[in-house]
């Protein structure tokens, strides 16, 4: 009796690409950068990571400013420092990379700045902007992962 194998060199072929894949560090670049960009745009539009609305801004900074509606956009000088940092291929972080923010008469760094309104130091309120929700994680992790791997697994011709 003779037993025959079919599709071998296929499916070593699919393994090497999805090993290839997992060690490439160009998905987890996609994830920051996306997370990087959802911080921004909700921030700007004043929300929080869990796109709630930002407390107001105090009545006297409101009239200052023009708008009650706070958006941490001061000088720009915080969120445009806001950057990523690929780690490895499993890991990355998304932070505000420490710059001197000097305007309207303050002297600070924007990582401080960053860390006042997202923990609500001092007088300062909560507003917590640099975090993402578990669902909009498994998101990115579907489109930059999960997705691609499929693709990958699809080309198999495996009978």
């Amino acid at each position: 009796m003779t037993v025959e194998i079919k599709g071998a060199n296929e499916l070593i072929a699919v393994f090497r690409e999805i090993e290839d894949f997992l060690k490439d560090e160009k998905p987890m670049q996609g994830i920051v950068d996306d997370i990087a960009d959802l911080v921004q745009t909700k921030t700007e539009k004043g929300l929080d990571y869990r796109s709630r609305k930002f407390e107001p801004y105090s009545p006297a900074y409101a009239k200052k400013k023009g708008t009650s509606r706070a958006n941490l956009k001061d000088t720009g000088k915080m969120l445009d420092a806001i950057d990523t940092k690929v780690l490895n291929a499993n890991h990355g972080k998304v932070f505000v990379e420490s710059r001197s923010y000097t305007g309207k008469g303050k002297r600070a760094r924007t990582d401080m700045v960053a860390q006042i309104h997202n923990t609500g130091t001092g007088k300062q309120p909560e507003r917590e902007f640099m975090n993402i929700t578990p669902s909009a994680l498994k998101k990115l992790k579907k489109k930059h992962y999960d997705d691609p791997l499929l693709k990958i697994t699809r080309k198999a011709r495996l009978r």
